[in-house]
C-alpha cells in the first residue's frame, strides 16, 4: 500500500511526532511538511524520505508575519496544504494535525489522524484569547474566522477520520458534529513494548515530558513537597525535552527556582537509552498535563512495570486503569497520598507495576496501532469520493 504522510512541521521530540515517525517506517511513506527542524526532531526522521513543500506564491504577502505562531500555522502551513497537489501515485494520504487535513482540498483519499481542533479558537478561547488587548484579539478573531471557513469546507470531505483516543472524541464532540459530520474511530497511540524494562524501584518518582507550562509540571512538585514532609529519603526526577525557545527556557527556570530545598533532579533533553534507563530504575510514575490528548509517557512507565499516577483528565482517564495499573487523582494532596501509599506498601506498587506492562502490552503496542491504521487506510483507499468536484 501506498501511503504518502502529511504533517504541518517536524520539530518536536513529542508524542505526535513519534506516531509519524512510527507509520514512516511501517509503510516507508514519504513525508510532506512545511517545516523541518533535522536537529531538534528524532533522530530517525534523518533516515527518511521528508520532502519539505516549496513555498507558493499565495504566501509571499505573509512571509514578513511568520514569527507570528497563528499565521505560521494557519496561514504559511495552510497555504501549502491548500494548494498542493500531489503528483505521484499512491492509494491513501494520511494528514496529521492541522492544517494538513486541509490537503483534502485538491485530493482524495484522505484518512486524518484528528487529535484536536485548534482549541485556543474553541475550547480555550476565553482562556487565552478573550483577555487580549483589543488589537491582538481582533488579530485572533480575523485567523479563526478564515480557519473555521475551511474547516467547514474541507472537514466533510475527508474520507476517514481517526483520533487518538476516545476523550478527544468525547471533549471534541461539538467540533465533530458541526465541522467533520461523520463518525471518528479512536486509534490511540502505543510504545515498543523491547524498548522499555524493569531494573528495579530505586527510591524516585519520575515525570517525563516535553518541558512546557501545558504539561504542569508544578502540579508534581507541589505533590512532592507535601510528600517529602512525611517521607525522608526519597527523590522527584523531571525529565523533558527542552526547547531552545524562550517560553520554554523560563518556564524550566521557574521550575528549578521552585525546587528550592527540595530533592529534585532535572534532566533534560536525554537520549533513549538514557531515558529508559531511568524508567526502568524508577519507582513509580507522574504525569500531570492539562488535558492532554492521550500521553505516551504514562504507556511508556507502565510498560517499564512501574504505576503510574495521573491527574484525573484527559487520555490517562482512558489508558491508566485506576487502583490497578495506577492511581487517577484530582488535587496535588491526592496526588501525595498516592506517593505515600506505594512508598509504604512496596509489594502493592509492584503488583500493580506489573499489572500495567500486562495491560500495555495487551492494548498499547505499535504493532496493535499500526494494524489498525493499516486497516483505516485500506477503507480509505476504496472509498468514492462523496463529491466529484475537488475545491480549486
Amino acid at each position: 500500500m501506498k501511503v504518502l504522510l502529511f504533517c504541518s512541521i517536524i520539530l518536536h521530540k513529542g508524542g505526535a511526532d513519534r506516531v509519524i515517525l512510527e507509520i514512516a517506517k511501517r509503510f516507508n511513506a514519504p513525508i510532506y511538511t512545511s517545516k523541518y527542524v533535522k536537529e531538534t526532531a528524532f533522530e530517525e526522521f534523518a533516515e527518511l524520505d521528508i520532502r519539505v513543500i516549496k513555498q507558493s506564491i499565495f504566501e509571499k504577502p505573509f512571509l514578513s508575519l511568520r514569527k507570528n505562531d497563528i499565521f505560521k500555522d494557519l496561514v504559511f502551513s495552510g497555504l501549502k496544504f491548500l494548494n498542493y497537489k500531489v503528483k505521484e501515485d499512491y492509494d491513501v494520504i494520511n494528514a496529521h494535525g492541522h492544517p494538513a487535513n486541509w490537503i483534502r482540498n485538491r485530493n482524495e483519499r484522505v484518512c486524518w489522524y484528528f487529535y484536536s481542533p485548534l482549541r485556543r479558537a474553541f475550547d480555550l478561547y476565553n482562556y487565552k484569547v478573550a483577555i487580549l488587548p483589543f488589537h491582538k484579539k481582533l488579530f485572533n478573531d480575523l485567523i479563526f474566522t478564515g480557519y473555521k471557513f475551511w474547516e467547514k469546507r474541507i472537514d466533510p470531505k475527508i474520507e476517514k477520520t481517526v483520533s487518538v483516543s476516545s476523550y478527544v472524541n468525547e471533549r471534541d464532540k461539538k467540533f465533530i458534529d458541526e465541522y467533520i459530520k461523520k463518525p471518528v474511530e479512536s486509534i490511540p497511540p502505543g510504545v515498543n513494548e523491547k524498548d522499555f524494562y524493569n531494573e528495579g524501584y530505586d527510591k524516585y518518582f519520575l515525570y517525563f515530558s516535553r518541558i512546557c507550562p501545558e504539561k504542569r509540571f508544578e502540579y508534581a512538585i507541589d505533590a512532592f513537597r507535601q510528600f517529602s514532609k512525611k517521607k525522608k529519603g526519597w527523590k522527584l526526577v523531571i525529565a523533558g525535552l527542552l526547547s531552545k525557545r524562550e517560553k520554554e527556557r523560563k518556564y524550566a527556570e521557574m521550575l528549578i527556582e521552585m525546587c528550592t530545598g527540595l530533592n529534585v533532579k532535572f534532566e533534560f533533553n536525554l537520549s533513549n537509552k538514557e531515558l529508559n534507563a531511568l524508567y526502568a530504575n524508577s519507582y513509580a510514575g507522574l504525569f500531570c498535563a492539562i488535558n492532554e490528548d492521550w500521553g505516551l509517557p504514562p504507556l511508556e512507565i507502565m510498560a517499564s512495570e512501574k504505576p503510574c499516577i495521573s491527574v484525573n483528565e484527559g487520555g490517562p482517564k482512558c489508558s491508566i486503569l485506576d487502583r490497578k495499573t495506577g492511581f487517577l487523582v484530582d488535587s496535588p494532596e491526592e496526588m501525595a497520598e498516592k506517593m505515600i501509599y506505594l512508598a509504604e506498601n512496596p509489594n502493592e506498587n509492584e503488583k500493580m507495576g506489573k499489572l500495567a506492562r500486562v495491560h500495555v502490552l495487551k492494548n498499547y503496542t505499535w504493532k496493535i496501532f499500526l494494524d489498525k491504521m493499516e486497516k483505516a487506510f485500506k477503507e480509505t483507499s476504496i472509498m468514492k469520493s462523496e463529491s466529484q468536484t475537488i475545491l480549486r
